[in-house]
């Protein structure tokens, strides 16, 4: 097992949380809190060769509105106050138990379970005393720096959510919810994350499993869950491919196609399909999401007055749009609505919204709709989303003027001594909901989701199951290909700051 020692500076400002987690296997990390903030780990190639589906890239919010030069910028990925140093040390694990969410004793030996059954709910849902509660997240303590005492920035992500986890593991163990909570570091690494499926005691005794951060770790723990009937909640992998046919695979970030049609049914309260215009690179990584669009108008519409949507792929040797004559496009007397389902390239995304503002007339009014990642984009004059009305989707939506985010804001630099950013807002929200629900529903708390809706702190969620149907002597019996958060925020940029779109 490994710990970690803490050497503060003084006056740094800066506090460490310590506290011991047990990773199985060899390795257990104690978590902290830095003032680092950080990029995401890439996830490599986001389309599924196998059938052409796409995953969202994850959003990580990191524009603020600066009131003293009324613009929208961008912070840094840069730390702004000297790191902590650490020191890792090796502790036998018969020094250092796994810790638990509740006082319930440990049943010694091994196999030692405080798990005791109470009754059976619906669907042969077994209530239980406690439930065993697996995390498992890219916390990177291989990649800790012994000669600069620095752990990887990319492991900031991890600590942020975890942070975000004990402040919720705590309130639950408050409400009477007894949960045992195992915590393992994936490391972000395929290698590792098979170990623990394939001899974990922990991870095989648990009924709940939140994590990990890569989508080949999650296929990995998806196909493990499986096969041990707990449950796995999947914090941020938007891929509409990681597992079929898997009842026990929750999703709480939307795909890309929820994204698409949340933005048409946002459209489409308002606006007639003529006056929408599709637009894309004419790539077929582009061109193959205007279906999205196009299935959900004709599914709102009942299959009636589905005429094809008007579409505008780009060549991409026009890319920078000088030689695109946007004028045709427009309406006269009615406002016209640009949806464009693209991020990869920002200097098009850039081009396109330039040349929009140019080609319009001086009465021609406008909308854009656009994806997530355009609210990271770093060389976009952002007077180009104000005039042109840019609405973008998104998972993540933080009201600076909720008081319980303030609320939460405050507990969480009180506690860690740092600004928490999305993910530990995200831990928060997924902990809770989660903890409640199978303290509520036991073991297959998941049938339940649908009619347990509930408003967050970054989100709303709203699960569906997603079946593919089939049928057989004339009955059918749908199979549950997963369980996915259908909610998508819709954003409008106003005043130089996206706020909650009506």
């Amino acid at each position: 097992m490994i710990s970690v020692q803490s050497h503060q500076q003084p006056l740094s400002g800066n506090r460490i949380s310590q506290f011991l987690l047990t990773v199985i296997g060899i390795i257990a990390i104690v978590l902290f809190s830095s003032c680092e903030l950080f990029k995401p780990i890439s996830q490599g190639n986001n389309t599924d060769p196998k059938d052409g589906k796409e995953e969202l890239d994850p959003i990580q919010g990191r524009r603020v509105y600066d009131p003293a030069t009324g613009t929208y910028v961008l912070v840094e990925n840069a730390p702004t106050d000297p790191m902590d140093t650490i020191i890792w040390r090796d502790i036998p694990s018969s020094i250092e138990p796994p810790i638990y969410s509740t006082s319930a004793p440990v049943a010694p030996g091994p196999g030692g379970n405080p798990v005791n059954p109470i009754g059976v709910g619906e669907g042969n849902s077994q209530l239980l005393s406690s439930y065993n509660v697996s995390v498992i997240l890219p916390f990177l303590s291989d990649r800790y720096n012994s000669i600069d005492k620095q752990i990887a920035p990319n492991s900031t992500w991890a600590l942020q959510f975890y942070n975000g986890m004990e402040m919720a593991f705590d309130e639950l163990s408050d409400e009477g919810v007894a949960l045992n909570v195992t915590v393992m570091d994936s490391k972000a690494n395929e290698t590792q994350v098979n170990n623990l499926a394939r001899t974990n005691r922990e991870l095989n005794e648990s009924h709940l499993v939140i994590g990990p951060y890569l989508r080949s770790n999650t296929a990995i723990l998806a196909n493990k869950v499986r096969s041990t009937d707990g449950v796995l909640v999947s914090p941020h992998s938007a891929s509409s491919s990681v597992s079929s046919q898997n009842p026990n695979y929750v999703q709480v970030k939307p795909t890309l196609e929820s994204h698409c049609q949340a933005i048409m049914q946002h459209v489409l309260a308002t606006y007639k399909h003529d006056q929408i215009v599709l637009v894309g690179m004419d790539v077929p990584g582009e061109t193959m999401r205007f279906d999205y669009f196009q299935r959900e108008y004709e599914r709102l519409n009942g299959l009636e007055n589905t005429d094809p949507l008007k579409r505008l792929a780009i060549d991409t040797t026009k890319l920078d749009m000088q030689s695109v004559d946007l004028k045709p496009w427009f309406s006269f007397d009615r406002e016209t609505v640009f949806i464009v389902p693209s991020w990869t390239k920002e200097t098009f995304i850039y081009n396109f919204l330039r040349k929009l503002d140019l080609d319009r007339g001086q009465y021609q009014t406008v909308k854009v709709y656009g994806m997530p990642q355009w609210m990271d984009y770093e060389r976009i004059d952002f007077d180009y989303y104000e005039k042109l009305n840019v609405h973008v989707s998104s998972s993540v939506f933080l009201d600076e003027l909720n008081p319980e985010i303030r609320a939460f804001k405050r507990r969480y630099y009180e506690r860690y001594g740092e600004i928490p950013l999305e993910e530990a807002f995200v831990g928060y929200d997924v902990s809770r909901y989660f903890g409640r629900m199978i303290n509520r529903f036991g073991t297959k708390f998941q049938l339940q989701l649908e009619q347990n809706p509930e408003q967050l702190l970054h989100t709303n969620f709203d699960f569906q199951r997603i079946i593919t149907p089939t049928t057989t002597g004339g009955m059918e019996f749908p199979q549950v290909e997963r369980w996915e958060n259908k909610f998508v925020n819709i954003l409008r940029f106003q005043n130089y700051r996206f706020t909650k779109a009506e």
